[in-house]
């Protein structure tokens, strides 16, 4: 590459979750490893590490067969970033211990209807048993605003399966949930299983949320690119509302099995398998880098982790 140096075009300053791109990769040996360890998509860390060799002019790692390699730039700028780093991480970003049986803090969760029913009971149980001070709010799922609320500190937490945030939001895999239809318990044309003709020929129920990058968006597709987009009759704002429809209706109602088993308690439900080709969803639990050395946040994290962490439970 050529001998561009730092300032000589419009490429901004490197931030500073580029920089822990940078010696994750310069540690690792390895973009997949590294992505991992900073709990981002590889097409993120990939767009970390492209920002970086176009401000510093230089391709800082070369792949080989022990993995990627840094160049000799990388070599020279490792030992300033790592302890740029370790000042971000210690003295410039240090915070007061926290502590859970005395703190009063107010912990803003960001979540859908469902995953509220999911998550708050457990978790409200576990504070009242180690940190009866504490108190929740569950606020809106609507994931084109979460990044920036995670950011400045609106939202501690998002839970929920999203498509990727940019850069600077983490994320932790909890569990994968599968899908499911909910039908009514005397649907005249579905017996004990549903196969795909009967599926395409039924009219359907979804719930189109506004939140475009939550995984239900793509069961609506599903079933249009399946059934056609007239299959669709009765769209609604909520997943708590279509159960309701579908017990006195023969609409059926393509859902995850955690939603499915939620509502499937209304009388005149019943769950079945679904016949069309959709992979399971995985739920994270997602919270912003800038947030990220708060001790309270990195608390409330470890108990989502202890309760839900490969929990399937309805």
């Amino acid at each position: 590459m050529g001998g561009k140096q730092p300032g000589d075009g419009p490429e901004r300053s490197p931030e500073l979750l580029h920089f822990r791109a940078f010696e994750a990769i310069y540690r690792l040996g390895s973009l997949t490893a590294a992505a991992a360890h900073l709990g981002l998509s590889q097409p993120a860390l990939s767009k970390s590490l492209a920002s970086l060799r176009r401000y510093y002019g230089d391709e800082l790692f070369l792949r080989g067969k022990l993995g990627m390699r840094p160049t000799a730039r990388a070599r020279q700028l490792y030992v300033g970033v790592a302890d740029m780093l370790s000042i971000a991480d210690g003295e410039l970003r240090a915070q007061p211990a926290f502590d859970p049986v005395s703190s009063h803090r107010v912990f803003r969760i960001s979540c859908s209807e469902v995953g509220a029913i999911h998550f708050m009971p457990r978790l409200i149980a576990r504070a009242g048993q180690i940190a009866p001070g504490l108190r929740f709010e569950v606020v809106p799922m609507m994931s084109r605003h979460t990044e920036s609320a995670l950011a400045n500190g609106e939202v501690d937490l998002a839970l929920g399966a999203y498509a990727d945030f940019g850069p600077g939001v983490l994320s932790q895999p909890m569990y994968e949930v599968p899908y499911v239809c909910l039908v009514r318990q005397d649907h005249p044309r579905v017996g004990e299983t549903l196969d795909l003709a009967t599926f395409c020929r039924e009219q359907h129920i979804v719930a189109s949320l506004p939140d475009r990058m939550h995984a239900f968006s793509r069961v609506e597709q599903a079933i249009i690119d399946a059934a056609g987009s007239a299959a669709i009759t009765v769209r609604v704002h909520s997943l708590l509302i279509a159960p309701y429809v579908v017990a006195q209706s023969d609409h059926i109602f393509t859902a995850t099995q955690h939603v499915a088993r939620r509502v499937s308690i209304i009388p005149g439900l019943r769950i079945v398998d679904c016949p069309l080709a959709l992979p399971p969803i995985l739920v994270r639990q997602y919270w912003h880098s800038a947030q990220g050395s708060d001790p309270a946040i990195a608390w409330l994290r470890a108990q989502i982790e202890s309760l839900f962490l490969g929990d399937l439970r309805a």
